[in-house]
């Protein structure tokens, strides 16, 4: 009997201590939240984008941008995403509601706005009030890049992005179709005072003009060359306003009747230049978000 006891009071002690152990301190905690980037907390904030999958797409073009490096060297990056004229206007790198962030201001009265893209229509037109002589500090180092949702002819003498001052001649625009200095249709593009024509005829797509040293730049559509100048004259960019889907054109009143691009714009970004295995990945992580949103 005695052993019996003892028996079960050591049996008694075991069932104790294992139930102790299993509503005890030995529990795992929860994981931790998962870490939201702030600048997509700040971008869903102002656009009042609700839709779950658009913000994972937001969120994976984010990292992707800073992990490949190109997102430091954009001032300006327009993802012209959630369909409406709010959505559409703001900078994903200060989305604030002002001219200093960059913020578009829609004009012409055609505008339309879809998930995939902000169309202009015949005649609309966007302020987006960055000027590149006041905001890049080195002149050899810039770019300017658009996706195109479709293949329109536009004006002829349309861009997609830029200024031109006619009375210094100092330009910084890219058009991905245009009939100037010819009728072709092929891409132009003007940086400093320096232009050239890209190689094809089709107007949809990523399109990137980049210069990187005092005497060259290069265009690209997708992933390959369109082509390059390196007899590049180094040298200022316009002091003026860069406009979208038209140029601000001084030769002319405003808006240049010639310069309506009538593109679509699906993604902008303006900043310092980018090289060519930056453009490669570039490229890739603009066109993931654009086919996904």
């Amino acid at each position: 009997m005695k052993i019996s006891i003892v028996s079960l009071a050591l049996v008694s002690i075991f069932l104790f201590a294992c139930k102790k152990d299993n509503s005890g301190g030995n529990t795992p905690p929860p994981p931790p939240p998962p870490v939201v980037d702030t600048a997509l907390v700040n971008f869903v904030a102002a656009t009042g984008i609700t839709d779950a999958t658009l913000k994972t797409n937001l969120d994976s073009l984010i990292t992707r941008a800073k992990r490949h490096g190109w997102w430091s060297l954009c001032k300006v990056i327009y993802p012209m995403a959630g369909g409406t004229a709010t959505s559409c206007k703001y900078n994903l790198k200060d989305p604030s509601d002002a001219d200093a962030s960059f913020r578009l201001t829609f004009n012409g009265g055609t505008w339309t706005y879809t998930n995939a893209a902000a169309n202009p229509g015949a005649t609309g037109y966007a302020y987006t009030y960055f000027n590149p002589a006041v905001q890049i500090a080195d002149t050899n180092s810039c770019h300017l890049s658009i996706y195109s949702a479709n293949d329109v002819a536009g004006g002829s003498d349309n861009a997609d992005i830029g200024a031109y001052d006619d009375s210094t001649h100092l330009g910084f625009y890219l058009s991905a179709r245009d009939t100037w200095p010819d009728s072709s249709g092929k891409p132009f593009v003007e940086m400093s005072q320096s232009s050239f024509q890209g190689s094809s005829v089709n107007g949809s797509g990523f399109f990137l003009l980049s210069k990187t040293s005092a005497t060259t730049a290069t265009l690209y559509r997708g992933a390959s060359v369109e082509n390059a100048d390196s007899s590049m004259v180094a040298g200022a960019l316009p002091n003026l306003n860069l406009f979208l889907c038209n140029q601000n054109f001084t030769g002319s009143a405003e808006p240049y009747a010639n310069g309506f691009s009538q593109r679509g714009l699906s993604f902008v970004t303006i900043g310092s230049g980018i090289s060519p295995d930056m453009e490669a990945l570039m490229y890739a992580d603009i066109t993931a978000f654009v086919e996904n949103k």
